[in-house]
């Protein structure tokens, strides 16, 4: 009976993927956005204060796990009006629900690096589900000896799915781009 357990243990410590938690470096990463303004150009902005973890097999190149903070407070279009008006009730409601959440819930390798994120976007104090893919560039040996990661992160969300639903479409598209670049360590 040792013996099958003690083989079972050496099993499950040989097959199960070894991974490493990854933080994201806010000093070379970007959250951006863009969202069509009266149908004719894009209004572009950042949240400049975030963090996030992403726990990855760097031997098998597999991703385990993700999730992130935002600080909605940190939001910046280059236009103070704007973004005094983007963090009130008609809009982020910053004073109530002052982060944004995401935190994965399953994943799917899609590719080479490449994985279709499933999890919990918690924006407003409510949870929806949505898919982010994203995909994981390296690793590679930093100058400190800390291993790196990247990570990009392009898609498209429905600002009123989310609860994001002050101003009519034709003044603020409904559709929002999200790009997100960052690096990742390991130390």
């Amino acid at each position: 009976m040792n013996r099958i357990l003690t083989g079972l243990l050496g099993l499950a410590l040989a097959t199960g993927a070894h991974s490493e938690t990854f933080t994201v470096d806010s000093g070379h990463a970007e959250i951006g956005f863009s969202v069509k303004h009266m149908m004719v150009s894009n209004t572009k902005g950042t949240f400049n204060t975030f963090e996030g973890t992403l726990d990855y097999d760097v031997k098998t190149k597999t991703l385990k796990s993700a999730e992130g903070s935002i600080e909605i407070g940190s939001i910046d279009t280059n236009n103070g009006k704007r973004d005094a008006h983007l963090k009130n009730a008609d809009y982020f409601d910053v004073e109530k629900f002052p982060k944004m959440t995401f935190k994965s819930t399953s994943i799917k390798k899609t590719g080479e690096g490449e994985f279709d994120v499933s999890g919990n976007l918690n924006v407003l104090g409510i949870d929806r589900a949505v898919v982010l893919p994203i995909i994981i560039n390296g690793p590679v040996e930093g100058k400190r000896g800390a291993t790196l990661i990247g990570i990009e992160c392009n898609t498209v969300l429905n600002r009123r799915d989310l609860g994001i639903d002050h101003g009519k479409p034709a003044m603020i598209a409904d559709e929002v781009k999200i790009s997100i670049e960052a690096e990742a360590t390991f130390k």
